[in-house]
C-alpha cells in the first residue's frame, strides 16, 4: 500500500527545494487530435442505431472530461453547424464548463465531412482561419494567440493549427491523392510568410513513412519553417507491425459494428506533427517530451480490443470503455509548455486553496475541495517532468484520481477548479 500526505500549499508561483534550486511549474496547453468517425453523419454502415449522437455524446463526454484539451482538432464531423453545435454544447460545454469555442465552418469541396477546431477561450484567441485548397477535403488552418501576461508588453505567442483528413484507401490512386493533398498543404504554407509555431494534426491514413504524403509533409523544402516532424520519431512501416504497437491508433475494437473498421489496434493513421519552432522553443511554446501518446493505447493490445486482458491501466476504466464504444480511432494527445503565464491563471494566484490528501493503492484522494469539476490536476517531479494529468469531480469535498505508480520522491501538484480556483501543492511519495 502506498500513502502520500500533502504538505502545506505554497503561495508563490514557484516551489523551492534544496539550497539554491527553484522549480517553476509551467503553464501548459493540452492538445488533442480526434477522428470522431462520422459524427452526425449517416452513411451506409454508420446509422443512428450504431453511431447516433445519442449513443456517442455520453461516451465522448467521458473521454473529453478526462482530457480537457485546450486545443482540439476534430475531423469527421458533419458539415451541418447544428451537428457541430451538438458536440460543443453536449460534450464540451457541460457540467459547469463554458469556456470552449469553435471555429467557423468552411465549405468542403465534396462530401459532408469536415474538420473543426475547438479551443479553450480562457487561454487562447482565434485570430483568423483559412485553409489549404486541397482536394477531397480541406486542410483547415487556424491561427491563434495565447492569453499570456506578455500581451501587455507586446510579446505575443502565436500557434498555428492545421487540421485535416487525408484520402483513405490502399490503392495507388489513393496514395497519389494523399501525396497531392500533402503537397498542397506545403505549397499553401510556403505563401504564409510568418515564422511561427505550427502543428498539423488529423487522420492522415498513411501506412508507412515511405508514402509520398509523409515525405511531402516532412521534407525540408519548400519552406523549412513548416517542415513537420514526428515528435516521437517513430517512422517506418506501421501497419500490421507489432514493433509499433505503442503508437497505433486504429481500431480500439476487434469486431465490426457496421460503422467501425474493427481488427484491433494495428494502424497508425492519426498524428500531431510539429515544426521546429515547437520542438525547439523558439517562439514561446515547446513540446513536452514524453507527453505524446494515443489515449487508451498501453502498448499491450496489438490486434486486440483495448478492453481485453491484460487490464488496460493507461487511462481510467470508464475512459477505456468509452473509447472502445465510441471510437474507430484513438485520439492523439500531447502537451506544450508555455514560456510565460496565462492571464486568467496568474490573476488568481493570490487566492490559492489549501487542501489535503493521500494516496491509497495508486488512487489519489483529494479532500477539502469545493463542490464541482476539478478541471485540471497535474503532478510534476523535481526534474520538471509531468508524471500525471487528470480531471475529476468533487463530491462532498472529495475527489479521487487514478495515478500511475510513482517513484519515491518529491512531487508538485498544480490544478484548477472549473471556476478558476487554483491549487498548488507539494507532496512526498514513499513506499
Amino acid at each position: 500500500m502506498r500513502r502520500v500526505v500533502f504538505l502545506l500549499v505554497l503561495t508563490s508561483s514557484f516551489f523551492s527545494f534544496g539550497a539554491n534550486a527553484q522549480f517553476q511549474i509551467p503553464d501548459t496547453l493540452k492538445v488533442m487530435s480526434y477522428n470522431l468517425t462520422n459524427y452526425g453523419n449517416t452513411v451506409p454502415g454508420c446509422t443512428n442505431d450504431n453511431n447516433g449522437l445519442g449513443l456517442k455524446n455520453p461516451e465522448l463526454k467521458t473521454i473529453l472530461k478526462h482530457v480537457m484539451p485546450d486545443i482540439l482538432g476534430a475531423c469527421e464531423l458533419n458539415t451541418n453547424p447544428t451537428v457541430i453545435g451538438s458536440f460543443l454544447n453536449n460534450v464540451l460545454n457541460t457540467d459547469g464548463v463554458n469556456w470552449y469555442q469553435r471555429s467557423n465552418t468552411q465549405p468542403e469541396p465534396s462530401g459532408t465531412l469536415t474538420s473543426v477546431l475547438f479551443y479553450n477561450n480562457r487561454k487562447l484567441v482565434l485570430h483568423s482561419q483559412s485553409y489549404a485548397p486541397t482536394t477531397v477535403r480541406l486542410v483547415h488552418h487556424y491561427r491563434l494567440y495565447l492569453k499570456t501576461t506578455g500581451l501587455e508588453t507586446g510579446d505575443t505567442i502565436w500557434v498555428n493549427v492545421l487540421a485535416g483528413h487525408l484520402k483513405a484507401g490502399t490503392a495507388s490512386t489513393d496514395q497519389t491523392t494523399r501525396g497531392e493533398m500533402a503537397a498542397g498543404v506545403r505549397s499553401y504554407l510556403n505563401s504564409f510568410s510568418k515564422k511561427e509555431n505550427c502543428m498539423i494534426m488529423g487522420d492522415f491514413n498513411v501506412y508507412r513513412s515511405s508514402e509520398t504524403a509523409w515525405i511531402n509533409l516532412t521534407a525540408s523544402t519548400p519552406n523549412p519553417t513548416y517542415q513537420f516532424i514526428d515528435p516521437v520519431n517513430r517512422v517506418g512501416s506501421w501497419t500490421n507491425n507489432a514493433s509499433f504497437s505503442d503508437v497505433h491508433s486504429q481500431c480500439p475494437s476487434i469486431s465490426l459494428n457496421g460503422c467501425f473498421s474493427g481488427g484491433g489496434l494495428d494502424d497508425r493513421f492519426d498524428f500531431i506533427l510539429m515544426n521546429r519552432h515547437l520542438l525547439n522553443d523558439s517562439n514561446g511554446l515547446k513540446y513536452m517530451a514524453g507527453t505524446y501518446r494515443a489515449l487508451g493505447n498501453d502498448g499491450q493490445h496489438y490486434n486486440k480490443n483495448i478492453t481485453d486482458s491484460p487490464t488496460n491501466t493507461s487511462a481510467p476504466s470508464a475512459v477505456i470503455q468509452s473509447l472502445y464504444k465510441a471510437s474507430d480511432h484513438l485520439p492523439i494527445i500531447c502537451r506544450l509548455a508555455v514560456n510565460g503565464s496565462f492571464i486568467s491563471a496568474s490573476s488568481k494566484l493570490v487566492n490559492i486553496l489549501e487542501i489535503n490528501g493521500f494516496i491509497n493503492e495508486n488512487t489519489l484522494h483529494l479532500v477539502g475541495l469545493p463542490e464541482g469539476l476539478l478541471s485540471t490536476f497535474n503532478l510534476w517531479n523535481t526534474a520538471g517532468q509531468q508524471v500525471f494529468s487528470g480531471t475529476g469531480v468533487s463530491e462532498n469535498g472529495e475527489c479521487s484520481l487514478q495515478l500511475p505508480v510513482l517513484a519515491n520522491g518529491l512531487y508538485f501538484g498544480h490544478g484548477f477548479m472549473a471556476n478558476g480556483q487554483p491549487i498548488r501543492i507539494k507532496l512526498m511519495a514513499h513506499q
